[in-house]
């Protein structure tokens, strides 16, 4: 039947989380309750109601749930649950242990990590070609830090702090972010436009599995299993509470976009109304698909767009499968040597800002 893992209490919303991803691995999940009617249950393989933690029968009444289950494992969102089952687990149901979580002294730990790193964290220096807006706050930059961190993706903390600083000092414009994916980076791009005051954010991505290969046989075989319907579907999910009307996207290859941009532009979904553009770019994250022929297109067709002053983001520019954004980014900097201002790497990404007067 498969190892089965207890989650009590079950409708805690850590607990449905870890729900999600106990299926998705296979495991059998209980569901355990002290409240009755817990609108939970459904969605669970087995439900068993247990006394709350404070009852002296909860003890006795958790060991015949396990032995009646066959259970391994029980993960508990709940500090005080956690806490006792963290001393009493071994002897209420020898063999058993508490899954890796996380308790509420975890979680002051890891914000307090999280404040350190960013309080310690340099953003990159420069010479801007725009006068900055006032920086954000250590305490901004480690809730925006922590929000994009709920989001798959591989935008690392390094490349986040280097696009809260670039953006301060982007001219007025739109956001284009070519490939999208779940959503992680165009988050960060979304509230820091707000934060700003610079333009909507436009996501152009295909999200269909003909674009995913990118010429390296390990790559490509693990993003066959990828479905990009969901991965649209994530992408929603992770942008609507934000969205407000500064963001839109179109589902398609971004050169045969880049023909429909430009001033005048207004995007419609199901997912966020419709949305105005100004049809020039103040930062344009190049994102998508990373074949050298591929990077060379979306940097040809929507460079262009880049305002004076305004930014290109060549991500993956150092890349494990692959140099293409890498040859594409240094052939754009050597044509443009002229009109570039700034250039740096955060992370693996190339940030290159054009002069205000070219």
């Amino acid at each position: 039947m498969g190892e089965a893992v207890l989650v009590f209490p079950a409708g805690m919303p850590d607990g449905l989380a870890f729900l999600d991803r106990a299926k998705a691995m296979g495991l059998r999940v209980i569901g355990a309750s002290s409240l009755d009617g817990d609108p939970a249950e459904g969605g669970y393989d087995e439900w068993e109601h247990l006394p709350y933690v404070s009852d002296p029968e909860f003890d006795r009444s958790l060991a015949e749930v396990l032995a009646r289950h066959d259970v391994t494992a029980v993960h508990t969102p709940h500090y005080v649950v956690w806490k006792h089952l963290s001393e009493r687990l071994g002897e209420i149901a020898p063999g058993a242990r508490l899954s890796v979580g996380q308790s509420q002294l975890d979680n002051e730990r890891a914000y307090q990590a999280l404040r350190d790193r960013v309080s310690a964290a340099r953003p990159p220096a420069f010479w801007s070609a725009v006068p900055p807006k006032p920086r954000l706050s250590d305490i901004e930059r480690a809730g925006l830090v922590r929000l994009v961190d709920t989001i798959p993706g591989m935008c690392g903390e390094e490349k986040m702090h280097a696009v809260m600083e670039v953006m301060r000092h982007a001219p007025q414009g739109d956001i284009v972010e070519i490939g999208s994916w779940c959503g992680r980076s165009a988050t960060l791009f979304l509230l820091l436009s707000h934060r700003f005051g610079l333009g909507k954010l436009l996501c152009v991505d295909p999200w269909a599995a003909e674009a995913l290969p990118q010429g390296d046989d390990l790559l490509d075989r693990a993003s066959a299993d990828c479905d990009c319907d969901e991965a649209l579907r994530m992408f929603e999910v992770n942008l609507a509470p934000f969205a407000q009307g500064r963001l839109n996207y179109a589902r398609a290859r971004s050169d045969d976009f880049a023909l429909e941009y430009g001033p005048g532009l207004t995007v419609d979904t199901e997912a966020f109304g419709k949305t105005d553009y100004e049809g020039h770019i103040a930062v344009l994250h190049i994102d998508g698909n990373h074949t050298e022929g591929q990077a060379r297109r979306d940097c040809d067709l929507w460079a262009p767009h880049v305002a004076p002053g305004g930014w290109i983001i060549f991500d993956d520019y150092v890349w494990g499968f692959g140099d293409g954004p890498k040859v594409v980014a240094d052939a754009f900097v050597a044509a443009n040597a002229g009109r570039i201002a700034s250039r740096f790497q955060a992370g693996a990404a190339l940030f290159v800002q054009l002069k205000r007067g070219g």
